[in-house]
């Protein structure tokens, strides 16, 4: 790398799956990670620290990733990096989040994968009357594929080719993409972090798997059977799709004129340079979706639903009904998976409200975010 080029420091916060993947993934590159974690997931990271860094195997590579520093002290942790990752699921924005809200310096970026995480962040920092200059970026979805089999070993069953990423405000979207080109040349610019959100395929593609394939995962406990080689079939992409059309509208309402519109399977196809066929035929014949250690879900208890519905559906149709715009089969499925699971998804999950954009317009939310 040529000397004038900045060479990032990374703070990755979160021992789960994605914290995993991205801390090995960065050390592997030759750049520095520390990794921390919260007091009450500290054996997962004693034992990562024991190792002193992450094994990671498979598409993001081979090897050992030797790590920078390995702690429980945020403060510590995010002390002079340039980019904070956060690598938990959509329920560990909130709690790392605040609890950094002193530790923060200027001119830092924080990473959030999709889920209204850059602004609900915004919110969150307002309150708390933090005017550190930190800027909120979100990823339309998480860049691996991937599996911890235990603390500090990681697999990545697939990288996707392409990531739409975006800045909070959108003008910084090309500082933040520059810095950290180096290291993720597959972070490509998105519009704003509106589209990184209602452009997040989980939320349409999970829920309906489990649901519709709920009586097979109680009867097997998710053993012996993949949840999209054998779950996607035509009749529950078929309500998919239907999802699909309802959150196009809500993107529509945000985007400029003369933005090329992809639907969620389009962005499929462009992130992991899958062959285009049907939607069922894509999921159910991708080499990566269909890796055998990618099994169903041992029961409905699974973050196909605790997340994809309380931090996506949902809050999809809270923004619908505050504009009118009607989102039928997202509710449908809202309240399906709120009876199966007995939890009100509807007043458990993200609303306006938690977005910062109660009362807001279209035209209020696109100055808001730039």
């Amino acid at each position: 790398m040529p000397k004038s080029v900045k060479r990032p420091k990374f703070a990755v916060l979160g021992t789960g799956n994605s914290g995993q993947a991205y801390a090995a993934d960065i050390t592997l590159k030759g750049f520095s990670v520390n990794l921390a974690e919260v007091p009450e997931f500290e054996a997962n990271l004693r034992a990562i620290e024991k190792k002193g860094g992450i094994d990671i195997s498979g598409d993001a590579g081979n090897g050992f990733g030797k790590l920078n520093m390995i702690t429980t002290d945020l403060k510590a942790a995010v002390r002079g990096v340039d980019v904070i990752i956060i690598g938990g699921s959509a329920y560990a924005h909130e709690p790392f989040s605040k609890a950094l809200a002193n530790y923060f310096e200027d001119g830092q970026f924080i990473l959030f994968t999709s889920n209204f995480g850059a602004l609900r962040f915004r919110k969150w920092m307002h309150e708390a009357g933090v005017t550190t200059r930190v800027t909120p970026v979100e990823s339309m979805s998480l860049l691996y594929a991937t599996r911890a089999s235990k603390p500090g070993v990681v697999a990545c069953f697939g990288i996707k080719n392409q990531l739409p990423a975006a800045a909070l405000p959108a003008g910084r979207t090309g500082e933040f993409l520059n810095l950290i080109k180096p290291v993720f040349p597959q972070f490509i610019a998105a519009e704003n972090v509106w589209t990184t959100s209602i452009n997040n395929l989980n939320p349409i593609v999970h829920p309906p798997m489990v649901l519709f394939n709920a009586g097979h995962i109680e009867a097997t406990g998710g053993t012996g059977w993949n949840l999209y080689a054998d779950g996607a079939t035509e009749s529950v992409c078929k309500v998919m799709l239907g999802m699909d059309a309802e959150r196009m509208s809500l993107l529509k309402e945000i985007s400029g004129a003369g933005i090329a519109f992809k639907n969620a399977f389009e962005n499929l196809y462009a992130q992991y340079c899958l062959e285009k066929k049907s939607l069922s035929e894509t999921l159910r014949q991708s080499p990566i979706h269909g890796d055998s250690a990618m099994l169903a879900p041992a029961s409905v208890n699974t973050r196909y639903l605790n997340e994809d519905l309380p931090f996506g559906l949902a809050p999809w149709s809270s923004i619908g009904r505050m504009w009118d715009l009607p989102t039928p089969k997202v509710d449908a499925v809202i309240q399906i998976a709120s009876t199966m699971t007995e939890v009100d998804y509807f007043t458990a999950g993200l609303t306006v409200d938690d977005l910062g954009i109660k009362g807001m317009s279209p035209e209020d939310v696109k100055v808001l975010i730039g």
